[in-house]
């Protein structure tokens, strides 16, 4: 069971690793041995609409341990690293006070980089530069709107793809109501922190084979749970509200075409499975470079590695030396 230790600052337990690693399955097993809550960190999990493409944990395990910030919003609200970190913070905070143990768990680089590291403070943005700000990209369009923020300041486009609309209306609006680029505001030390815990991180980072074989495994299980459904009732609702290229998941436009009759089922599959694997080589490439773990395991969590993980995890994270 966890403790406090000497400085009586609280423990957190990060749970990280490229997608199908088991991580969801690791951190429930700490959590049901340890009176612990998951809180989720997968930018995809938190959408209402996508239990199986995003691979949610199902009522299984919901039922018997708490998850937090899955399942919450609607697949066409638009949801900030700030958003996220700001509802970190009070979900680790009352599972503190209740006296659990908060699991943070998850593969999403920016939310786990601002947890980590802090979320840099920016300047709230006024309603009315928010809607300036669109009308003006839909009058000019994308291009030609790249072109005049990197006028304005050639930083505001730093390491931005010219077609990435959502982070092209961030940097406009910022430099709007600041004078000043992201980049700008970020090598200074705004930040807000969670410096009054102690943080430690568990990473699951098998061979990529391994991974891609259990990325295989997980695509044809989500189809035989109901992902093509799933899409299709996502569909609808697109077309109900009008509401377009929100979705970011995996295998959304890949089914969505299969659905459309643009892509035959073999096509389909081949097409979204080369898409996560690609995501997951990002992945690996950024928990190599940013992430420092206090335990890195080389193989992926299932009944097999099962006990040696969880002892390892008490031995060297869990039990006060």
């Amino acid at each position: 069971m966890l403790k406090e230790n000497k400085d009586n600052k609280s423990k957190i337990l990060v749970i990280a690793g490229p997608t199908a690693t088991g991580k969801s399955s690791l951190a429930f097993d700490i959590a049901k041995e340890n009176n612990g809550v998951i809180i989720n960190a997968d930018s995809q999990q938190i959408y209402k609409e996508l239990p199986i493409l995003s691979s949610q944990p199902n009522k299984k395990y919901t039922d018997k341990i708490s998850h937090k910030l899955f399942n919450f919003l609607d697949f066409y609200n638009c949801f900030s690293v700030n958003q996220w970190f700001q509802l970190v913070d009070k979900e680790i905070k009352q599972a503190r006070k209740r006296n659990k143990l908060p699991i943070i768990v998850g593969g999403t680089g920016m939310y786990l980089n601002t947890l980590l590291k802090g979320l840099k403070i920016f300047p709230k943005i006024p309603e009315n530069i928010r809607s300036k700000g669109k009308k003006l990209l839909e009058k000019i369009g994308t291009n030609n709107f790249f072109k005049e923020l990197e006028k304005k300041n050639k930083t505001c486009v730093y390491k931005i793809n010219p077609n990435d609309k959502i982070r092209l209306l961030r940097s406009w609006e910022i430099f709007e109501v600041s004078n000043k680029s992201i980049y700008e505001i970020n090598k200074k030390e705004n930040t807000k922190k969670l410096d009054h815990y102690i943080i430690k991180k568990i990473l699951i980072f098998p061979p990529r084979n391994k991974v891609y074989m259990n990325c295989k495994k997980r695509w044809n299980s989500m189809i035989k749970l109901g992902a093509i459904k799933e899409v299709e009732l996502l569909i609808k609702k697109e077309n109900k509200i009008n509401k377009k290229n929100f979705i970011k998941t995996i295998g959304y436009k890949e089914l969505k075409n299969f659905l459309l009759k643009k892509n035959n089922f073999d096509i389909t599959s081949e097409i979204a499975l080369k898409a996560t694997r690609n995501y997951a080589k990002r992945q690996y490439t950024w928990f190599r470079n940013q992430f420092s773990a206090n335990i890195i395991f080389k193989s992926i969590y299932d009944e097999k590695t099962k006990k040696f993980f969880l002892k390892e995890i008490q031995d060297k994270l869990l039990t006060n030396q």
